[in-house]
């Protein structure tokens, strides 16, 4: 756990190896309490808040920004410090935290773990204010994601900082989750012009600039997802995109895996094979995340 600014700590880092989210604390230092943004779907990281020095009887909210298990699956295990701690969400994804979660995403990923669903104290509707004390956290709906995702804004010390959630998350034409609505809220946050991006799966990203360029590389990276994996999964110009734009950001295991896909389809492709010496030098970890999701996913015939 570190203090980023004032009021303002992560107590769960970012963990390219884990499946759990980031878990974020903030401190309203006022009969408010602490809130926690997310609370992952493990419990170590609230002992964390505690061998900082937080009473863990003072977690009073917890803000979830949408229903993806790993986001709220240790909301239950809060009401072990507070029973009395209240949860919010937005409107749209209420069903998937109040109920047993279910679904390949589910299956796929935390098959063995069993969530007790959580009552919500309150639904969130698009651009509504949380007052916890002096601060004060705008709900702006960004559906893409999932129907229901929400940012949290927060502004400390002049300073303008936004809980995503999963801005970086698939927000392809499937499942949930929808390309075109993706694309007008994540055009809808980059007005805000914010100095502060506490992601779910991500490091902190800092100044303002770097987050408006994080926001528009994932535009992008959505837009080509959806391209190679419901419309043309030979488009190699489009998979280079992908594995240049992952590269950019230091997403070595999928830069790698776009980059050995484009290659298995087109094994000279020179640009492909130069990106990919490059890549290797970071000896990231092997997936097959894209050649898996065009199978589950695309209509058409598939060669390989």
């Amino acid at each position: 756990m570190k203090k980023i600014t004032d009021h303002l700590y992560v107590v769960k880092e970012y963990n390219p190896n884990s499946q759990d989210c980031c878990v974020y604390l903030v401190d309203s230092q006022s009969d408010e309490g602490l809130i926690l943004i997310d609370a992952g779907i493990n419990q170590e990281p609230f002992q964390e808040i505690k061998k900082f020095g937080f009473d863990l009887g003072n977690l009073k909210h917890c803000l979830i920004t949408h229903g993806h298990l790993d986001h709220f699956g240790a909301c239950p295990m809060l009401k072990e410090f507070n029973k009395n701690i209240k949860f919010y969400a937005h409107e749209l994804d209420a069903a998937q935290i109040e109920q047993k979660p279910t679904g390949q995403y589910v299956e796929q990923f935390f098959g063995d773990y069993n969530y007790e669903p959580i009552k919500l104290d309150h639904k969130i509707k698009d651009n509504e204010i949380l007052k916890f004390g002096d601060l004060e956290f705008r709900c702006i709906h960004i559906p893409g994601h999932t129907k229901g995702s929400v940012a949290y804004h927060l502004e400390i010390d002049e300073k303008k900082i936004l809980f995503g959630g999963d801005l970086p998350g698939i927000a392809i034409n499937i499942n949930d989750g929808n390309l075109d609505d993706y694309i007008i809220s994540m055009e809808k946050l980059l007005k805000y012009d914010i100095d502060i991006s506490c992601e779910g799966h991500e490091d902190i990203i800092e100044p303002s600039d770097k987050v408006r360029k994080f926001i528009k590389n994932y535009i992008r990276f959505n837009q080509g997802l959806n391209t190679v994996v419901l419309e043309n999964p030979y488009d190699t110009k489009t998979l280079l995109e992908l594995a240049k734009n992952c590269y950019e950001l230091q997403f070595y295991p999928t830069a790698l895996d776009f980059c050995n896909y484009l290659l298995e389809i087109d094994p000279n492709h020179s640009e492909g094979q130069e990106l990919l010496r490059e890549i290797e030098k970071h000896n990231p970890e092997k997936q097959e995340f894209i050649k898996r999701l065009i199978k589950e996913n695309f209509k058409g015939e598939l060669r390989i």
